[in-house]
């Protein structure tokens, strides 16, 4: 049953009025869609709504863009967030005003659904706009140095085939893309239009080179699933690109409203993508489930470090208790540091000791001579062997393991990094309370930025 059958007594004619567009088309749909507005947004989400569709009616792009907006915006901000409304609608307004791209804009809105429901976060949608705004930019023509410019010639082509694109793409695989079409055909229109339109031998093969790995999308229902039947977990999944932010290379978070995972995983060490994303959720579903916050303030960074792998290691060790077959997925992508491979003298060795301790604990084949692993890897299994143990008790032998490995080489800058990534884990801001506002603490629980960017 649809919502306006739900409500089919709503008079919608003030909010009518409000588009100051007089297209007869709207009138036989206005009132349904605003039916779906209402069960689908809050009182502020449905004020947010007509604005913006009152302001695509005075673009001068017809009809259909109108239509499109009032159809399919309330399904994008409930599957993504609401403030996405202002966004979009910020968006088309500088596409229509800010240059001569405004022919794009029924494209740019049609293929607004399918990259929603493809990208699934506002981060992602962020991303997408910046590649549209991008392309606009980078191929406008402008055929003498101080004449106007003229509207790109393959923007139109790319949008209409975003859809297909975001289906086989990754966000960060969808802009290298992009990138490459730009570099070699900014200069040349009908080589351009051949590029986006996918007839040339060079898009066809850079699509395949972009086109890797398991995406998030393509299997968000199987791990929502996946989630709430073996771990009764509920809490919604959202995706990132590991790819945008080349400096800040971003680790899986669970940031207190939803977890935070990649977009795309590609095969590892005899685990397929889809093997690697339930690791991943069953690692911070365990941390979930039986890890319990301590106060930050009352350890050292390097003592952080160790209760963070400990913990790790002990909700690792009790979610293989009740599903087994999680140790050798682990197993497969923990990575194994050779022993002697960071030089103690000139490098900081922290991560490397702590990343064999891990390895230990969780392999009792472990190759490692190392006096101090084997007696803390035996020391974790003694404790886990009387029961559950407690975050706390973990915190104790995380402590007790700093005080014995501790080395003054351990505050040299250069800090040993090979084989020291367990990309199955989260970053564990998560099992820190923050009693003070601090710069630590707005690090920990930062919150993905909803300012718009494209606001005047």
């Amino acid at each position: 049953m649809s919502v306006a059958e739900i409500n089919p007594t709503l008079n919608f004619a003030t909010q009518r009025a409000a588009l100051k567009c007089k297209f007869p088309e709207i009138d036989h749909v206005f009132d349904g869609c605003m039916n779906q507005a209402v069960g689908l947004l809050s009182d502020d989400g449905v004020e947010q709504f007509i604005e913006g569709a009152a302001l695509i009616c005075t673009i001068g792009c017809g009809v259909e863009p109108v239509l499109i907006f009032l159809e399919e915006v309330p399904l994008i901000a409930d599957r993504i967030d609401e403030a996405i409304i202002s966004v979009i609608t910020d968006v088309i307004f500088k596409l229509a005003r800010g240059g001569p791209n405004g022919q794009s804009i029924p494209a740019f809105i049609q293929s607004l659904p399918e990259a929603s429901r493809r990208l699934c976060s506002m981060e992602q949608m962020q991303h997408y706009f910046d590649l549209v705004f991008e392309m606009a930019e980078r191929t406008s023509i402008r055929k003498h140095q101080h004449g106007p410019f003229y509207p790109s010639p393959g923007l139109t082509d790319l949008l209409k085939n975003m859809p297909f694109l975001l289906s086989q793409l990754s966000i960060e695989g969808l802009r290298n893309w992009i990138d490459y079409g730009i570099r070699n055909y900014s200069d040349n229109a009908n080589r351009q239009k051949n590029f986006f339109t996918m007839k040339s031998a060079d898009a066809r093969a850079m699509f395949q080179n972009e086109r890797h790995g398991t995406l998030f999308c393509d299997y968000k229902r199987n791990l929502r699933f996946y989630m709430r039947g073996l771990w009764q977990d509920k809490q919604r999944l959202i995706p990132y690109s590991e790819g945008w932010d080349e400096q800040r290379k971003p680790t899986p978070y669970y940031d207190g409203q939803s977890v935070c995972i990649p977009d795309v995983y590609d095969d590892a060490n005899n685990v397929i993508g889809l093997d690697r994303y339930r690791a991943l959720l069953a690692h911070m579903a365990a941390h979930r489930r039986w890890t319990t916050p301590l106060n930050v303030e009352k350890y050292k960074p390097l003592e952080r470090m160790a209760v963070e792998i400990l913990e790790d290691c002990r909700v690792e060790y009790l979610a293989m208790q009740e599903y087994p077959g999680l140790r050798q997925i682990w197993l497969n992508l923990h990575p194994v540091p050779l022993e002697g491979d960071c030089d103690k003298e000139n490098e900081s060795c922290v991560r490397h000791r702590l990343t064999m301790l891990s390895y230990a604990i969780l392999n009792p084949d472990h190759p490692y001579k190392n006096v101090a692993v084997i007696d803390f890897a035996e020391r974790f299994h003694e404790i886990m062997s009387s029961g559950k143990s407690s975050t706390v008790k973990i915190a104790k032998l995380g402590l007790s393991y700093t005080v014995r490995t501790r080395r003054d080489q351990d505050q040299i800058p250069k800090v040993y990094v090979k084989d020291t990534v367990i990309s199955h884990r989260d970053d564990n801001r998560h099992m820190w309370i923050y009693m003070d506002v601090s710069d630590d603490e707005e690090l920990m629980n930062q919150r993905q930025d909803v300012n718009n960017p494209y606001k005047n």
